[in-house]
């Protein structure tokens, strides 16, 4: 196996982060704040690794990209369809997994069961060797074959140190792509599966921040984050009360940039599993269990 370094770190971030998944998911009750949760989450990554990212917490049809903000007020419902995604790095090195879970109710356990079989069906495919376009043809054929629709313009992807989107992107549905996959990358894969049309559009700022400049006014972001997303309130511990203003100065310097939340253009409810893979010779090896 190559980068022997690498893997040992790598499998080291990605065994916390799917513990945190796992507790993540269990968390989850209704009347419960979504604030809570993440805090709960990231609390228990914190004290084992660092963040790669914020968790995101996307109910129903949003699809991604939300985290709560320092002073949300939003708790779970009886029948919401409830995406973790958690990211954990340990040097640098990522583990990045999410799975989904319905409060109280089990009206989405078929759209929930198909996002980990097109997961499962995937993780079947990879190896070194092998075409990305395959792997996205297992994907696609297992949730349409389940009498879903994958959603097209969300994708796993290549992760390196410090880099959380590295270059390789894994789309859920098929198309002609030519990369192979080889011995040694790190990916993650993460259908996601929709009763609706498929199509994710922006709506609004998710509370999750990106630097966009290496500009001396935000050096003590990236010294906090390693130039890795943040979230609106780990701000506070920098600028307090302020950080509202700072945000938004920030961003009309573009200095930083929000990602926004992804949400199913028709109001599909969206499922999603996830987990990063160690790319071997003869197939793959969770790294987030």
């Amino acid at each position: 196996m190559r980068y022997m370094e690498d893997y040992d770190l790598y499998k080291e971030a990605g065994k916390i982060a799917g513990e945190a998944r796992r507790k993540g998911i269990a968390y989850v009750k209704e009347g419960r704040s979504y604030l809570e949760v993440a805090e709960y989450i990231e609390d228990y990554i914190l004290q084992r690794a660092e963040l790669a990212f914020p968790v995101n917490i996307s109910v129903n049809s949003t699809a991604a990209h939300y985290t709560p903000s320092k002073h949300d007020e939003k708790v779970f419902k009886r029948g919401d369809v409830v995406k973790i995604d958690v990211g954990a790095h340990v040097d640098g090195y990522i583990g990045d997994t999410a799975a989904t879970v319905e409060v109280g109710t089990s009206l989405y356990a078929d759209l929930i069961e198909t996002a980990k079989m097109a997961l499962h069906e995937a993780i079947r495919v990879v190896k070194a060797g092998v075409k990305i376009e395959e792997i996205s043809r297992a994907i696609e054929e297992k949730i349409i074959e389940q009498g879903f629709v994958p959603v097209k313009n969300l994708q796993g992807h290549s992760l390196e140190r410090y880099n959380l989107h590295a270059g390789i992107s894994i789309p859920n549905y098929y198309r002609k792509m030519g990369r192979r996959l080889k011995e040694g990358e790190v990916i993650a894969i993460e259908p996601f599966v929709t009763n609706g049309d498929g199509i994710v559009v922006d709506e609004g700022i998710g509370n999750i921040y990106r630097l966009s400049s290496n500009s001396p006014m935000v050096r003590e972001i990236k010294k906090r984050f390693h130039g890795l997303p943040f979230a609106e309130r780990w701000l506070y511990d920098i600028y307090g009360e302020k950080t509202p203003l700072k945000i938004a100065f920030l961003m009309k310097r573009r200095l930083i940039a929000p990602y926004f939340k992804l949400v199913e253009v028709k109001g599909g409810i969206v499922s999603q599993a996830e987990h990063t893979l160690y790319v071997k010779q003869d197939g793959c090896e969770i790294l987030t269990p």
